[in-house]
C-alpha cells in the first residue's frame, strides 16, 4: 500500500511553502491525490525524484537502529536541560561520566530518571574540566545562541568569549575528547551574515578539531511527530580525522503525525496518559472552540478576528501561530516552553485546551516513564526547550558508528580479536536483532523444549535457581491473562536481542509497565512461528519468537521495580539473580 504524504508534509520536507506543494499537485507536477479523509497530497512513491523523500524511501532505518557499540563510550554533556539528548545518547550506547546544567527542576529531573547518572548543578563558568582529561571519549551541548562579538581580527576563540559556546571550547580544550558535538536552532547558520557561523568554524580549527560540514536536521525525518529543526555541529579531534568519516543519519520511513503520538501504534505501546496540563480562561475557550482542526485565527468570523487579534491584525505576515489548533494527521508545530502562548497557540486537535505535560513530552519523543520535576511552568518549559528525543538517538547511533570506527582504526587498542576480546570480558557480545530466518533453520521444530511437572503447590525454594530467565515487556492490551496467570503463549516483536542465549531458556516472567514483575512462568517451548499464528492477515514470512508457557507461582508477593535493560523490552538473567 503506498504511503501517503500530505502537501503539508512535503512543503516541510523539502523547505517549500505549501503553496508550492499544492501548486505541484494542481499543475500534474507529480500525482495529486485525495486520502481517505479527503486531505491533499502525495503518494511517496511517486516523488523519488525528490531528494528528502528518496532518503526515505531508501532508508537503512532498521539496520542502523541495530548498531551497538563495541565497548562503552564515556561522554560529559553539557546544558544538558531535562535530558532530551542525554537520554537520546544513552539508548545509543554512551555512558555518561557528568552532565551539567544550571537549572535546579532540570537537574532534579536528571536526578530522578537516572539516580546514576552524575548531575552537575551549577554554572559552567564555574566547573574545572581538566580532571576529565583523556578520560572521556565524547562531549555535547547545545548551547545557548547569544550574540557574538566581532571585534577581534581573527575571528575565532577570542571572539566567542563572553558566550556560552565558549564555555563548550573550554571544556574541549580542557578534555580533549575524540569528538565533540554542538547543537542549535537553525536561525545560527544566516545569524550576522553567516558571520556567527564562521567564527565558530574557526574556533573548532584553533582548538586543533576538524569540523564535518554542519547538517540541519529535521526532526520529521527522525521519527519525530514535530516540525522542529536543529543544526547540528560535529568536530573529530584532527589526529583521527583523516582515518574515519562521519556519516548522518538514516531518516525513518515515513513522517509521524500527533495520531502516532497519542495513540498506541509505532511509536508508543498505549494511548497516552492522562496527565496535569493548562487549561484556558473562558473568553479564550469560546474563540478557540470556533478554530476547526488544524486552523488558525483566520477561520474566526470577522468580527472575532478583530476581537482577538487586537493591533496584531495588521500587522505583516502570516501570524499563523495566534489561536493555532494542531491536526491529529500532521506533526506538531515545534513545540515552545509554554503551550498556550498567544502567538504560538498549540491547541489539542480535538479538544478545546492546550496540550497537557505528557502530550508535550510525547511530541519530545520522551517515554512514558521520563518523569519532569517543578510545577507545571517548569515541566513545559523542560520539554519545550529539550532536543527530541529520537533525533538524538538517531544522531546518536551514527556517533557510535563512528567511534566504532575510530576503534577499528586504532591498532593498539585492538591486540584482540572481537571474539577474544568479548571472551576475556573485554566487551560484551555484540546487540543487534537475531534473523528469524536464521534461527529457523537452525532449529527447524523448537529452539528449547523443557520438561515440566504441574504442581498443585510450588515451594519457591525448590526452583532451580541456576537457569535462565528471561523477562519481557508486556503491553497494556495484552496483559489480563498474564496478571491472572493463565497466559499460555507470549510472542516477541520483530525484534530480538541476538544477547540473548535462546537455548538456554527455562524461565519466563511478564513486565507490567509502571509496576515491574511478579510472576514466574516455566518455557515449556520456544521456536519460531510465523505471526498470523496470533494475528489474522498477516504474512507467512513476518517470523516472530514462539514461548509456550505454563505458570509456576508468584516469585515476589508484590510487583518488585526492575530495569529492562535491553532496548527497554527485554531482561535476561539468572533466576538467582532475581532471587537473591
Amino acid at each position: 500500500m503506498p504511503t501517503f504524504l500530505s502537501a503539508t508534509n512535503l512543503a516541510d520536507l523539502t523547505g517549500t511553502s505549501l503553496a508550492t506543494t499544492q501548486k505541484w499537485g494542481k499543475k500534474g507536477v507529480y500525482p495529486y491525490h485525495k486520502n481517505e479523509k479527503g486531505k491533499d497530497g502525495f503518494y511517496m512513491e511517486e516523488l523519488t525524484d525528490v531528494k528528502p523523500v528518496r532518503m526515505m524511501l531508501e532508508t537503512h532505518w532498521e539496520e542502523e537502529f541495530h548498531v551497538a557499540p563495541l565497548r562503552d563510550y564515556t561522554s560529559v554533556e553539557l546544558f544538558a536541560g531535562a535530558g532530551g539528548l542525554a537520554l537520546g545518547m544513552h539508548l545509543a550506547g554512551f555512558r555518561h561520566v557528568l552532565l551539567n546544567e544550571m537549572d535546579a527542576m532540570a537537574c532534579q529531573t536528571l536526578r530522578r530518571n537516572h539516580p546514576e547518572w552524575n548531575v552537575l548543578e551549577g554554572d559552567i563558568h564555574n566547573v574545572d574540566f581538566t580532571p576529565l582529561r583523556g578520560r572521556i571519549d565524547f562531549l555535547s551541548g547545545g548551547f545557548p545562541c547569544q550574540a557574538f562579538s566581532y571585534a577581534g581580527k581573527k575571528g575565532g576563540l577570542n571572539d566567542t568569549r563572553g558566550t556560552l559556546f565558549f564555555e563548550l571550547t573550554r571544556a574541549v580544550k580542557e578534555i580533549q575528547p575524540k569528538v565533540f558535538m554542538g547543537e542549535n536552532v537553525k536561525g545560527l547558520l544566516s545569524h550576522d551574515d553567516g558571520k556567527t557561523l564562521q567564527v565558530i568554524r574557526n574556533a573548532i580549527a584553533e582548538l586543533g578539531y576538524t569540523l564535518v560540514e554542519p547538517q540541519v536536521l529535521k526532526a520529521i525525518m527522525y521519527q519525530v511527530p514535530q516540525k522542529r529543526e536543529r543544526l547540528i555541529l560535529i568536530a573529530i579531534r584532527n589526529d583521527i580525522a583523516q582515518h574515519v568519516r562521519f556519516k548522518w543519519p538514516d531518516p525513518y520511513r515515513r513522517v509521524m503525525t500527533l495520531r502516532d503520538a497519542f495513540f498506541s501504534g509505532e511509536l508508543f505501546d498505549n494511548d497516552v496518559p492522562e496527565s496535569d496540563g493548562q487549561s484556558y480562561p473562558a473568553k479564550k475557550a469560546r474563540v478557540m472552540a470556533m478554530v476547526p482542526e488544524g486552523g488558525d485565527w483566520r477561520d474566526l468570523p470577522p468580527e472575532e478576528q478583530k476581537d482577538y487579534m487586537g493591533g496584531s491584525l495588521y500587522l505583516c505576515g502570516g501570524k499563523t501561530g495566534m489561536a493555532r489548533r494542531l491536526s491529529m494527521d500532521e506533526p506538531s508545530l515545534t513545540l515552545t516552553c509554554a503551550p498556550a502562548q498567544k502567538q504560538t497557540e498549540r491547541c489539542h486537535p480535538t479538544e478545546t485546551r492546550p496540550l497537557t505535560v505528557r502530550e508535550y513530552a510525547r511530541i519530545q519523543t520522551f517515554p512514558d516513564y521520563w518523569h519532569f520535576e517543578g510545577n507545571l511552568s517548569d515541566q513545559y518549559k523542560q520539554i519545550g526547550n529539550a532536543v527530541p528525543v529520537n533525533l538524538a538517538f538517531a544522531i546518536g547511533r551514527s556517533l557510535i558508528r563512528l567511534f566504532n570506527d575510530i576503534d577499528a582504526q586504532n591498532q593498539e587498542e585492538s591486540q584482540f580479536e572481537e571474539a577474544d576480546r568479548i571472551a576475556h570480558g573485554m566487551l560484551p557480545p555484540k546487540l543487534f536483532a537475531v534473523n528469524m530466518l536464521d534461527v529457523r533453520r537452525e532449529y527447524p521444530a523448537e529452539i528449547v523444549k523443557n520438561t515440566f511437572e504441574k504442581k498443585r503447590r510450588v515451594n519457591i525454594n525448590k526452583l532451580d535457581d541456576s537457569k535462565n530467565v528471561l523477562i519481557c515487556f508486556v503491553p497494556d492490551k495484552y496483559i489480563v491473562p498474564f496478571t491472572d496467570g493463565k497466559a499460555k503463549a507470549y510472542f516477541t516483536g520483530k525484534k530480538f536481542p541476538s544477547t540473548v542465549a535462546l537455548n538456554k531458556l527455562f524461565y519466563f516472567m511478564p513486565y507490567t509497565k509502571g509496576k515491574g514483575i511478579r510472576d514466574l512462568y516455566q518455557i515449556k517451548v520456544a521456536r519460531v512461528a510465523p505471526k498470523h499464528e496470533f494475528a489474522c492477515g498477516t504474512d507467512d514470512n513476518d517470523l516472530r519468537l514462539a514461548f509456550e508457557i505454563e505458570y509456576v507461582t508468584h516469585l515476589y508477593e508484590d510487583y518488585k521495580p526492575v530495569k529492562l535493560n535491553i532496548w527497554h523490552t527485554f531482561t535476561d538473567t539468572k533466576l538467582r539473580n532475581l532471587m537473591d
